[in-house]
């Protein structure tokens, strides 16, 4: 059974979502006695996660061109994208998997994933509205018959997940079904049955398993050749920290070809070594003429403690002068420990020439259940284009960061004439000035020398009006 946006209920996100705490899911998975009790902080600006955060807050609503597709030929997908939350989206990203049904298996494996990618980026999404998607899917000429299902997951920045859990086969956001009809009916593709952590069987559809924190794992599984005759296929395998969307989170890459006799099995598997981060995910794509087949194998190392930042934002765009505001983020513990002390979160709203419109900063615990901090203020002018940028460090210093642009220009409304003019220097000046003690003396030596300047001018002008005259 696969899991919607609807069906993630609310006993999941309270317990800090699947996506933040794998460890602690694992152990109330495991043993009812061993589950552990959720951690929090008290302490000024500590808020809780889910007052502004909502998992399932974004829903992309698509519409297949045919309900049933040749192999061979392109199909179509058409919708919009619903952002339903008080505030803006901006940097989204909608990644879409592509599942093959496995007929009538009943198992905790779930579908076959035959292909996976980013369809849209630096997607931008005012409060409460929506934006047209549409893309293709080229069914491979090499497709095989049967029930085929699109997924979609949503992201801002590539890592904050808002629908969807992207590294998983069964936390879905929204989906559309249709069919494939081919001629062929034999394949080369990865068994997920087959699949193995450390030697002991892999599930995709539950909690990542717990494996020793510095020794190497072995990731396993078969490649299966249901034709007639011997096949050669190529596997890439990809081993992320944390989830596949940046290019950044890559610890290990390997390619390798491999022959599948006829009717037969051929292993392929990869050894992780690294053991910086609590999480991994190891993904192997096979390529079989035209067709993929694509394992995503996530574990988590025990005794291992990595902070992570979880969507920052302000609760309403534009910043108006005079009128109450909110940053926020979200941030955890993505490792083993219950609680990190010696956290720091630094959160700035900078106008587009880097001056500063507000800052905030959180020291101390950082919890492994999902904790959130937030800070009030009231611009003493209007802002459309603005910059939000989110630090985060721990007692070994910086570990992660976001990077958000809000710009009218992008696709969040109408930017205001007084600042679209660029006419805005001496308030700029005047601002800085009121707002900075330590400039005040300067800036008003500055004005006066200018004042004088101004004076010493006209007086010449005027001396030298007389004596022309």
């Amino acid at each position: 059974m696969y899991i919607s946006h609807k069906s993630v209920t609310s006993f999941i996100i309270a317990a800090s979502c699947v996506f933040s705490l794998p460890f602690v899911l694992y152990a109330q998975e495991s043993s009812e006695d061993s589950a552990q009790t959720a951690r929090t902080v008290s302490a000024p600006g500590v808020v809780s996660c889910f007052d502004y955060y909502r998992f399932g807050s974004v829903q992309t609503r698509l519409t297949p061109s045919v309900v049933s597709a040749v192999s061979g030929a392109p199909i179509t997908f058409d919708g919009v994208i619903e952002n339903e939350n008080p505030y803006p989206i901006v940097d989204g990203v909608l990644y879409v998997k592509v599942f093959r049904s496995r007929g009538s298996v009943s198992d905790a494996n779930g579908p076959d994933v035959v292909d996976a990618r980013i369809v849209k980026s630096d997607i931008v999404i005012p409060a409460r509205s929506s934006v047209p998607v549409s893309f293709s899917w080229n069914v491979p000429s090499n497709a095989i018959s049967g029930d085929y299902q699109v997924a979609t997951f949503f992201t801002t920045s590539r890592k904050f997940n808002l629908s969807g859990l992207s590294f998983t086969d069964d936390v879905i956001g929204n989906s559309v079904s249709f069919s494939v009809t081919g001629e062929r009916t034999t394949l080369v593709s990865i068994d997920k049955t087959s699949v193995s952590v450390d030697e002991n069987p892999y599930l995709f559809a539950s909690f990542p398993p717990r494996v020793d924190k510095t020794k190497p794992i072995k990731v396993s599984a078969l490649v299966r050749n249901t034709t007639s005759e011997e096949q050669r296929a190529v596997v890439s395998w990809t081993v992320y920290q944390w989830d596949a969307q940046l290019r950044e989170n890559v610890v290990q890459e390997e390619s390798t070809t491999v022959t599948i006799p006829a009717r037969g099995t051929a292993p392929i598997s990869i050894v992780v070594a690294d053991a910086q981060y609590p999480v991994y995910l190891a993904e192997a794509t096979l390529t079989w003429k035209d067709t993929k087949s694509i394992i995503g194998v996530r574990f988590v190392r025990d005794d291992t403690d990595r902070l992570r930042i979880n969507f920052p934002s302000v609760t309403e765009y534009p910043l108006r002068a005079g009128k109450t505001n909110v940053i926020f983020s979200c941030l955890h513990n993505s490792g083993f420990s219950d609680v990190v002390p010696g956290g720091r979160l630094e959160i700035t709203l900078s106008d587009m020439k880097g001056n500063e419109i507000h800052s905030y900063t959180y020291t101390g615990e950082v919890t492994g259940a999902m904790m959130g901090v937030a800070d009030g203020f009231m611009p003493k002018r209007d802002y459309d284009r603005f910059v939000l940028d989110a630090r985060l460090y721990d007692t070994n210093g910086f570990v992660d960061e976001a990077h958000l642009v809000y710009d009218c220009a992008a696709g969040l409304g109408e930017c205001a004439a007084d600042i679209e003019s660029g006419n805005d220097f001496v308030q700029d000046s005047l601002q800085t000035i009121s707002e900075s003690p330590q400039t005040q003396f300067v800036g008003i030596a500055v004005i006066g020398a200018f004042l004088l300047l101004l004076l010493a001018l006209g007086r010449k002008l005027v001396r030298r009006s007389t004596i022309n005259s």
